[in-house]
């Protein structure tokens, strides 16, 4: 629905939902695969080194973790925006079915 330049395709709201959290997963995979690939060679590190290597990796999932707690909240947002737009565009449709 287009109204004065302003455009509004649900389908829009649902791929950029879905591409949000596609891209989300590809870096914690990313992010597994190297700590896989890691296991080998941590064994030889020494102590602080693999300690260090340990703590960063805890902070990237815990990086990961926290996008898909926003990207969660920004999902619901943009279904609670994409459900209310549905509802009044419904709404407004009935309306001028009325004047008729």
């Amino acid at each position: 629905m287009t109204i004065n330049g302003f455009d509004v395709s649900y389908a829009y709201v649902d791929e950029a939902t879905s591409e949000l959290r596609t891209q989300t997963k590809a870096v914690q995979d990313q992010i597994e695969s190297l700590d896989s690939q890691m296991q080998v060679v941590k064994a030889d590190l020494d102590g602080a080194m693999a300690a260090e290597y340990d703590r960063k990796v805890a902070s990237w999932r815990a990086n990961v973790a926290d996008m898909q707690l926003l990207l969660g909240k920004a999902e619901a947002a943009l279904n609670e925006i994409r459900n209310n737009y549905a509802s009044t565009d419904g709404r407004e449709a009935m309306n001028w079915q009325a004047l008729l």
